[in-house]
């Protein structure tokens, strides 16, 4: 059996009646609860609108070809890709790089290169 408490608040009953709003204020506080989500729609919308635009442009960029603008060159007979780094790469650079690099822009899957075939080869800047 529950006895008698002798608790005793410190806080003064709040009756239902009491609490009066005006309009102004409920109106005010109803925009600033509608307002945070709203800005966590803005921002998702935002962040979507940029990632969509910047996926497009990457896709309209164009292909590796239209980058890599170069000189070019016909491979005449006994040339090798060796011997067309040897010739054609910057001073400083290494002919082992220059070769990778010959391979890659021209999409070449080994070494060999025949007579009559054009190569692009790489500019590179003279600073």
């Amino acid at each position: 059996m529950m006895r008698h408490s002798t608790y005793q608040s410190i806080y003064e009953p709040v009756s239902p009646a009491s609490v009066q709003w005006s309009t102004g204020e409920l109106r005010k506080k109803l925009l600033q609860l509608k307002a945070r989500p709203l800005l966590l729609k803005i921002a998702i919308i935002s962040l979507i609108v940029i990632i969509g635009c910047s996926t497009m442009l990457t896709a309209f960029a164009g292909g590796e070809e239209d980058l890599l603008s170069g000189r070019k060159v016909i491979v005449s007979q006994g040339d090798t890709l060796w011997n067309l780094s040897v010739e054609y790469k910057p001073q400083q650079m290494d002919t082992r790089v220059f070769v990778e690099v010959l391979k890659k822009i021209n999409k070449l899957s080994s070494n060999s290169i025949q007579a009559g075939q054009v190569l692009i080869l790489p500019q590179y800047d003279d600073k």
